[in-house]
């Protein structure tokens, strides 16, 4: 995914789509894995679900920066990873530091433990950096 007035992001797209895809397809709790620039632009997107990755990136993004922010107000350290859950199922959200920040977005069913997302998506962080 590109947009026609953004600079360029020297990902291959097919690449890390299709090692979204394996994720999803060897972890049948996951909906959905978003990758986009930590500016918030979408860069890849495999989803079970009809959705716009162009505006979840954006959001996706801020919600991950806050909880990054949040933790250094508080004194923490910088924050692994944000979740948000729901009666439908969770989100988890990490940042993938590559040669520049990424942030990754796992979908789970709402049978899907938050623990099981956390490491399915850890997982694919750990698997899509070489290709950021």
């Amino acid at each position: 995914m590109h947009d026609a007035g953004a600079p360029s992001v020297t990902v291959d797209g097919q690449v890390l789509e299709a090692e979204l895809g394996s994720v999803i397809q060897n972890n049948v709790g996951i909906s959905m894995l978003l990758v986009s620039t930590g500016d918030g632009r979408a860069i890849a997107c495999r989803s079970q679900n009809k959705l716009d990755p162009r505006r979840l990136s954006a959001m996706t993004n801020s919600f991950l920066t806050l909880g990054e922010t949040l933790s250094r107000e508080l004194g923490l350290t910088t924050a692994d990873y944000v979740t948000m859950s729901t009666s439908q199922g969770s989100m988890v959200l990490v940042r993938v530091g590559a040669d520049r920040p990424y942030t990754l977005a796992a979908l789970g069913h709402a049978d899907t433990s938050l623990a099981i997302l956390l490491y399915a998506a850890r997982d694919a962080a750990a698997r899509i950096k070489p290709l950021l």
